[in-house]
């Protein structure tokens, strides 16, 4: 008998986003995760999937109010055909302070938290056992190294949920020997990493179902699979809204205005500058000529959101530049300058400041 199901890990419902967002855009992506959330409940629903699994950090404790976590109650309650097993992360670790516990959850929700054991869920109907442990922040988890000697029964579908580094990058209360697990269990259902990322055939961070910032690039949603003992299917099922797409440009100095301004507008095709998260990394030569600042406002109004990471320089004609102010303070100020040899992009950019303060006061 197969069993289907859906693996998700670190939605994150309540995150504050520190992206450089506008109060209003910091909202609107709070309550996007939320949609998100609800398209993975309407697809479990739809397709009659058995099982949820949610790999930890399904809220961020520091910010998810009671609310919140009604609401999930809820949701979870809708799909009351599938039975939704969700382990704790780093974000949402049992804690004193944890908000699940005061919540009633329906009968086909079933929680791994503690820390202090390990924990195994067994489903006969399905010959399924699902193991778990949660996460503790303050002192090294020892549960995580009982699992390497667990006692399985074999003939039975065996599978681990679990919120942790397989890549021993976190301290070890996050630490996963994958080498020593992924020949014990039919499938490892992995959060933390907010990249989907396959450690193998059968050990999958699930990443996020909606990304958080540029770091967490391409596409983004859960996975959707099918298993049976000694075998299993799998498809990346994409739910997020939006992306954050960084592209970079590198700049020549004859492009003039217009010609840079279109090649920024043409960053990304015209749906994806409309809804998506854009970072323009500026590379190369700019003309002296060309006002960037004016010009990148005039970009932004093509996009949803655009930033700019400026790592350009100017192509100052310093020659022309010193015979108009051969004999004036602007003179002094370029000499003093080009005495600086390893001036870096930063230095550029106050130089520039300072030269533009001085060529308005001439004007003036």
């Amino acid at each position: 008998m197969d069993i289907s199901f859906i693996h998700t890990a670190d939605v994150h419902i309540g995150k504050k986003f520190t992206v450089g967002f506008i109060a209003s855009e910091n909202k609107k992506r709070r309550r996007e995760l939320w949609e998100t959330f609800d398209k993975i409940i309407e697809i479990c629903i739809r397709n009659h999937v058995n099982f949820l699994f949610v790999a930890g950090d399904l809220t961020d404790a520091k910010y998810a109010t009671m609310d919140d976590i009604k609401r999930l109650a809820l949701k979870f309650k809708e799909a009351e055909r599938t039975r939704i097993i969700i382990t704790t992360g780093n974000r949402d670790a049992c804690s004193d302070f944890s908000l699940y516990p005061y919540v009633d959850w329906s009968d086909n929700v079933y929680w791994i938290q503690e820390a202090g054991q390990i924990k195994k869920i067994e489903f006969p109907d399905k010959n399924l056992a699902v193991y778990g442990v949660g996460v503790d922040l303050h002192t090294p988890n020892q549960e995580r190294h009982a699992l390497y000697n667990l006692e399985i029964d074999r003939s039975q579908v065996n599978i681990l949920l679990a919120h942790g580094d397989v890549y021993g990058n976190d301290p070890d209360n996050l630490k996963l020997d994958i080498e020593r697990l992924e020949n014990q269990f039919d499938y490892i259902a992995l959060g933390h990493v907010h990249q989907y990322n396959e450690y193998n055939e059968t050990a999958i961070y699930s990443g996020t179902p909606e990304p958080l910032d540029f770091s967490e690039k391409g596409q983004h949603g859960v996975v959707y699979g099918t298993l049976k003992k000694g075998h299993f299917e799998k498809v990346f099922v994409p739910v997020a809204k939006r992306k954050f797409i960084t592209r970079e440009i590198f700049i020549q100095p004859d492009y003039g205005y217009q010609k840079l301004l279109d090649i920024i507008k043409f960053s990304g095709d015209y749906i994806s500058v409309s809804k998506d998260y854009f970072r323009i990394i500026l590379t190369g030569e700019v003309s002296f000529d060309i006002n960037m600042e004016k010009l990148k406002l005039e970009a932004a109004s093509f996009f949803h959101y655009i930033e700019f990471d400026d790592q350009y320089l100017y192509a100052i004609d310093f020659e022309a530049l010193l015979r108009e102010n051969a004999d004036n303070i602007i003179g002094d100020y370029i000499r003093h300058y080009q005495q600086n040899q390893d001036c870096d992009i930063e230095c550029q950019k106050a130089f520039m400041l300072g030269l533009d303060a001085l060529m308005k006061e001439r004007v003036r």
